[in-house]
């Protein structure tokens, strides 16, 4: 349900635009404020309760000549996709350019109130809610998917929808990442520093090649490959590009550490010591997206999936461990070296043969 958020100081033109917008919008969820503070608190309850508001209509003078540009400021700051247009009858006082570098969307002159306004409000306010649901979708891809296949997903949506397919599920977390937490507590810029390299390599890495960033978990990272290839793929492909990623990721994980243990030193005596552990499964799972509106993932979901996350689990400090379902596929194209059987997996019964990869593991591209 679109929400819409009418901002005016003026109480008879709230209700006039609200009944114009009700009674050609019966599905939308229309809210009203008589000023800037009371239209922040509202966007700001609403985003507490994960209903944010879609569009704000402001008129652009209430307390001051400028108090609708200092509304889309403050709008702006607390959620980046809202749609805001401003409305004023006071041609002089509105700063066109400016409205528009502070993300309006679009500015109506209301020289004539009443109907003829109303209807190119009500139009451009069906605009907006079209443009935010597209940067919605494009921003919620972004954090996904290689900006390189945008337009494939957009020719065809249904690659989106959950469906069983066999992917080369990849994970990987940071050994010794708590105890760096702990040595660097008093620093936490230098955390969240590394931690922002750390993701943007990450992400950049699984797109390289071809793969789908599920999710970041703290300080591990799923991801997935082999969502958008055919159908009747034997997944060969898309679990020796798993294994690139893995080791392409080794290396600029190795860059990382280097370039940060040079501020680190600046800060602590006590040594950092981290590493990047990996683990890497092939199997079927439901994949697609899903969740509301207000919180959508693309994500797989399936025993494989844990079983995955328990294979990076036993994996040491810059070790790539692989499944036998993932070495079958590999096995004539890259080094593999046996790392012995578990068989105490909790939930997941049975005796399961690992492999790891080794550091000079050269791929036939």
């Amino acid at each position: 349900m679109p929400r819409i958020l009418i901002v005016d100081d003026e109480e008879e033109n709230r209700e006039a635009l609200h009944t114009a917008l009700g009674d050609e919008n019966p599905g939308w969820s229309i809210l009203c404020a008589e000023g800037e503070m009371e239209a922040r608190l509202l966007i700001e309850q609403q985003l507490a309760k994960k209903e944010p508001i879609d569009v704000v209509l402001t008129d652009l003078v209430m307390a001051s000549e400028q108090s609708g540009m200092t509304l889309l400021k403050e709008a702006r700051k607390l959620d980046p996709l809202i749609m805001a247009i401003l409305f004023t009858a006071k041609e002089k006082s509105l700063d066109r350019y400016g409205a528009f570098d502070y993300g309006a969307f679009d500015v109506v002159e209301k020289n004539i109130r009443g109907a003829t306004a109303a209807r190119e409000i009500n139009v451009k306010t069906r605009a907006a809610l079209r443009y935010r649901e597209w940067s919605q979708r494009i921003n919620f891809l972004g954090r996904y998917f290689d900006p390189r296949v945008f337009e494939t997903i957009e020719r065809d949506p249904t690659l989106l929808a959950m469906r069983l397919r066999t992917v080369t599920i990849c994970f990987w977390d940071i050994r010794g990442f708590s105890l760096m937490c702990e040595i660097l507590k008093a620093h936490p810029t230098l955390i969240s520093g590394f931690l922002r390299d750390y993701c943007e390599a990450a992400a950049t890495t699984v797109f390289k090649y071809s793969g789908v960033l599920d999710k970041f978990i703290g300080d591990g990272a799923m991801a997935l490959f082999g969502v958008l290839s055919p159908e009747d793929a034997s997944g060969g492909e898309d679990a020796c590009q798993a294994i690139r990623a893995a080791c392409a990721f080794r290396v600029i994980f190795d860059s990382i550490v280097e370039h940060w243990q040079t501020e680190w030193k600046l800060y602590s005596p006590q040594k950092v010591e981290i590493g990047l552990g990996c683990g890497i499964h092939t199997g079927e799972v439901l994949v697609g997206n899903v969740g509301a509106d207000f919180r959508e993932q693309f994500t797989a979901l399936g025993p494989h999936v844990n079983f995955t996350a328990r294979v990076e689990a036993r994996a040491l400090s810059r070790q790539i461990l692989v499944s036998q379902s993932t070495e079958a596929r590999v096995r004539d194209k890259v080094v593999l070296e046996p790392a012995g059987d578990i068989d105490n997996i909790k939930n997941i019964p049975g005796t399961f043969t690992l492999f790891s990869v080794h550091d000079s593991a050269q791929l036939e591209l």
